[in-house]
C-alpha cells in the first residue's frame, strides 16, 4: 500500500464471499455448516439496500426449497411463503389459456415470499455463526494470486482464502476485474413490480398473461391485514410504465383491473410500486483464477419465467455438493480443477434458460394474425395432451 502508514488488518478465510445478496448470504451459511471459515465483503452499510426499500418478492421452487430444507432454513422460511398450487398462463385473453398443477407428485408449483422477509431470516441464522465474519461497507480495489491462496485488498481489510464466490450482482466488479467476457441483451422495456390488495381470493393461483409489449404476471403472496394480496410484475415499455407511476392511485387501479382481466378480481389498494429495466446476460464462463461465480454475476434472464434467481439457487447447491465430495476426498478446493468443474455443472443450465426466456419472449410478442392462431391451437393441443402437460410441468 506505498507510503500508507495505515496497517491494513488481514483476515484467513476458507471462503471469502463478496455480495452480501439473497444468494451471497445463503452461500455463507450453508458452506458454514460444513466447518469451513467464512467472510462475506458487502458494500453496502447494512445487509438491506441503503438507498430504497426493496419490495420485489421472489419465486421458491420445489427444488430450490429441497436445497434450503437441506441447510435448515425451509422452517423458517415456509412461515411466510405462499404456496403456489396452480398456474394459468394465458395468451392475450382468459379463453385462451393454460391450466398447470402439481397434484400428481403432491408437491406445490412454488412459494412466494417478500426478498426482505428472505433476508432477514438467512441473517439471523448468519449472526448466530462464530466462523462466518460480515464486512459492511466495504469496497474492493484488487485481487492477487499468492501461492495457493487468493488475496482480497479492500478499503478496510486483506482477505487471504482459498477460494473466492463472486455474488455481487449483475454490475459485478469481480467480473470486470477480470475482465470475463459476458453476452448482454437490452430488451429496452421495464418491469413494473408491485404488491396490491384485492377483491377476489387467488386461491393459491399463479397467472402468466402474454400481451403483445410483454407479459403481465399475477403472484400470491400472503394476506395482508387480513386483505387478499398479489404481486403484480408488468413488463411493458419503459416510457409508459414510467407515466403509469405519475397517474393518481384511481387511474391506476382501473388500467390493472383492466390488465389483470379480473382474475383477482378489483384492485382495493396498491401498497408499493417500482420499476427495474429488463437486461439479460451471461458470462463466457463461470470462474476465474481461484474464483467461481454464482447467481446475477453468472447470469441473469427475462423475467419472463421467473427463475433467474432459482438458477442462482442451483448454482449454490451444486458448489454445495462439490465441494461436500472435495472435502471427503481431501482434495483443495480452489484449484483450476475444481473451479473448471464448477463451471462444467452449471454453464449449460444457464445457457439453455437464457434461450428459452429469449424464445419465449419473442413468440408470445409476435401479434400477426396466423402466429396468434398458431399460438392459440397450441395451447388447446397441449392442454387436452394430458401426457405433453405432464412433460411441460
Amino acid at each position: 500500500y506505498g507510503n500508507s502508514k495505515k496497517i491494513m488488518k488481514e483476515i484467513d478465510a476458507n471462503i471469502n464471499i463478496i455480495g452480501g445478496g439473497l444468494v451471497g448470504s445463503i452461500a455463507a451459511y450453508s458452506l458454514s455448516k460444513l466447518g469451513y471459515k467464512i467472510s462475506i465483503l458487502e458494500k453496502k452499510k447494512y445487509y438491506k439496500n441503503d438507498s430504497f426499500k426493496d419490495n420485489r418478492t421472489v419465486a421458491i421452487s420445489e427444488g430450490t426449497k429441497g436445497f434450503l430444507n437441506k441447510i435448515g432454513l425451509w422452517n423458517d422460511i415456509s412461515v411466510y411463503c405462499e404456496p403456489i398450487k396452480n398456474i394459468k398462463v394465458v395468451d392475450r385473453k382468459l379463453f385462451n389459456q393454460l391450466d398447470f398443477d402439481n397434484i400428481r407428485r403432491k408437491s406445490n408449483l412454488g412459494y412466494i415470499i417478500k426478498n426482505d422477509y428472505l433476508l432477514d431470516i438467512v441473517y439471523s441464522k448468519i449472526k448466530k455463526k462464530n466462523n462466518i465474519k460480515i464486512f459492511n461497507n466495504t469496497k474492493i480495489n484488487n485481487f492477487k494470486i499468492i501461492e495457493d491462496k487468493i488475496i482480497t485488498n479492500t478499503n478496510k481489510i486483506k482477505v487471504h482464502s482459498d477460494l473466492n464466490i463472486a455474488a455481487d450482482g449483475k454490475n459485478s466488479f469481480v467480473r470486470k476485474f477480470f475482465k470475463t467476457f459476458t453476452y448482454t441483451k437490452n430488451y429496452k422495456k421495464s418491469a413494473l413490480v408491485l404488491i396490491l390488495t384485492h377483491s377476489k381470493n387467488h386461491n393459491n393461483t399463479a397467472f402468466e398473461l402474454f400481451y403483445k409489449n410483454g407479459p403481465l404476471a399475477i403472484l400470491p403472496m400472503k394476506k395482508i391485514n387480513n386483505k387478499f394480496c398479489s404481486s403484480i410484475v408488468w413488463t411493458n415499455d419503459t416510457e409508459y410504465l414510467k407515466n403509469l407511476l405519475m397517474v393518481n392511485e384511481e387511474k391506476l387501479k382501473l388500467i390493472l383491473n383492466n390488465e389483470t382481466q379480473n382474475c383477482v378480481g378489483s384492485v382495493n389498494k396498491i401498497i408499493s410500486k417500482q420499476i427495474f429495466p429488463i437486461t439479460a446476460h451471461l458470462n463466457s464462463k463461470f470462474y476465474e483464477k481461484k474464483t467461481v461465480f454464482v447467481g446475477d454475476s453468472a447470469h441473469s434472464f427475462h423475467p419472463i419465467a421467473g427463475q433467474g434467481w432459482n438458477l442462482g439457487m442451483k448454482d449454490m447447491s451444486n458448489l454445495y455438493n462439490q465441494i461436500i465430495d472435495y472435502n471427503r476426498l481431501g482434495i483443495e478446493i480452489g484449484s483450476d480443477l475444481f473451479c473448471k468443474k464448477y463451471h462444467d455443472e452449471n454453464y449449460f443450465n444457464a445457457y439453455r434458460l437464457y434461450q428459452i426466456t429469449d424464445k419465449l419472449d419473442s413468440v408470445f410478442k409476435l401479434n400477426m394474425p396466423i402466429i396468434s392462431t398458431v399460438r392459440s391451437s397450441g395451447i388447446k393441443f397441449i392442454n387436452k395432451n394430458k401426457k405433453l402437460k405432464k412433460l411441460i410441468s
